[in-house]
């Protein structure tokens, strides 16, 4: 799985699965968010190994990712290819979304 489509599929779920992210998921959050920040700098494939690393450990959201990420790839085959992922800081973007999924579930 492409490093961008990983980051793009892992932030969908997040913002519209809610429902797959356990209270055991929820509480590695934070965690997740401080690995994110020191990841801002860095390649986007640094970014997708550390998602990768986290929901290994949390079958629910592994699963919708990889659905996610095929339903990018179908979009992707019948649309042009955009910039627009390249105008979004999708390290920000990621750690918002984190927040109100937090804050959702308290």
């Amino acid at each position: 799985m492409e490093a961008d489509k990983l980051i793009q599929a892992f932030t969908q779920v997040v913002k519209n699965q809610d429902y797959v992210f356990s209270p055991e998921a929820i509480v590695t959050i934070p965690a997740l968010q401080e690995t994110i920040a020191e990841f801002e700098t860095q390649p986007p494939q640094e970014l997708a190994e550390a998602i990768r690393n986290w929901y290994i450990n949390h079958e629910d959201v592994r699963d919708a990712v990889l659905l996610e990420e095929r339903e990018i790839d179908k979009v992707s085959k019948t649309k042009p290819e955009t910039q627009e992922n390249t105008q979004v800081n999708r390290y920000r973007v990621l750690h918002d979304e984190l927040q109100k999924l937090q804050d959702r579930k308290k």
